[in-house]
């Protein structure tokens, strides 16, 4: 599964330099002032793991199969897709890391905090993670294919997006009740993370119906993995590799799996979760392989 990652990751990577490069020269052209906000936005964009444009890929190669004669010309414009959904990453970070008052992300400074003026570092962050939304829209009503496949992927764009954002709602008035915070995670992680992904994939592909349902319930199951690998990261990881304080959840009241109900509870429902996703992979080792990654990722 590494060398599936490895093969895409640096392609995502140079897309998403790329895509930052044009966009930080057409604010060049609007206001001096506007410049800061994209070289940021540059810093804190490298380091990551990619999983969203590798599950995009990955979800467009499960719905062409082996028989589409254009699947490698295509490809290119596919990585453009996970590119959208990398990009989209890091506005739901920099909005992320001001609500939850984060001061580090990846081991640099986050957006909000370059102000000393906390409004303005606040807004700044706010409208930032919105401009990105656009550029995402932008990006995928242009890709190259069908333009019906294409209309597709922006419907299933559009319903995640929204969807993530009522989880940050949710995340963001601290509801306490336990239901509550089981929304919060499979709106934010099962969906948004590893179903909107996989679904926008399969979408672009023209995947048929019995691919998308088993790739949604996969998905799902994966998204559990990562955040509670994440929350137990939070807890017992090293900031080292992380880039962000460790306990910074339980110094902060925030209630997070790994707070409520510890450590061992966590490590139960990780490893019930790989079990329910593996049992929805049907043995491609791909699958198997994502889960395993985010069982075990250090960062």
């Amino acid at each position: 599964m590494m060398e599936y990652v490895k093969k895409y990751k640096s392609q995502i990577d140079e897309g998403i330099t790329t895509e930052l490069a044009k966009r930080l020269e057409e604010v060049r052209e609007i206001s001096p002032h506007l410049v800061p906000i994209i070289e940021a936005m540059q810093e804190l964009s490298m380091g990551g793991k990619r999983l969203r444009g590798i599950l995009t890929i990955l979800g467009y190669e499960m719905g062409v199969g082996n028989e589409d004669e254009n699947k490698v010309t295509n490809l290119v414009e596919i990585v453009k897709a996970a590119v959208v959904m990398e990009i989209f990453h890091l506005g739901l970070l920099i909005q992320d890391d001001w609500m939850d008052r984060d001061e580090l992300r990846r081991g640099v400074k986050t957006l909000h905090t370059r102000y000393d003026d906390s409004h303005t570092g606040n807004f700044v962050a706010m409208l930032a993670g919105d401009v990105t939304f656009g550029w995402g829209m932008e990006m995928l009503s242009g890709l190259e294919l069908d333009s019906e496949r294409v209309n597709k992927a922006i419907g299933v764009w559009g319903k995640y997006f929204t969807r993530v954002g009522y989880g940050q709602i949710l995340d963001g008035l601290a509801v306490a009740d336990e239901e509550s915070l089981l929304q919060i995670l499979a709106l934010k992680s099962g969906e948004y993370t590893c179903v909107l992904p996989l679904q926008l994939g399969v979408s672009l592909a023209g995947g048929d119906e019995i691919t998308t349902e088993q790739l949604g319930r996969y998905g799902m199951e994966l998204g559990w993995v990562f955040q509670l690998r994440d929350d137990w990261l939070s807890e017992y990881g090293e900031s080292e590799k992380t880039g962000k304080p460790v306990g910074n959840d339980a110094r902060e009241g925030k209630r997070s799996f790994a707070v409520i109900y510890g450590r061992e509870k966590l490590e139960n429902e990780i490893a019930r979760h790989m079990e329910l996703g593996k049992k929805y992979s049907q043995g491609d080792p791909r699958l198997e392989g994502l889960l395993d990654w985010m069982a075990t990722r250090d960062r």
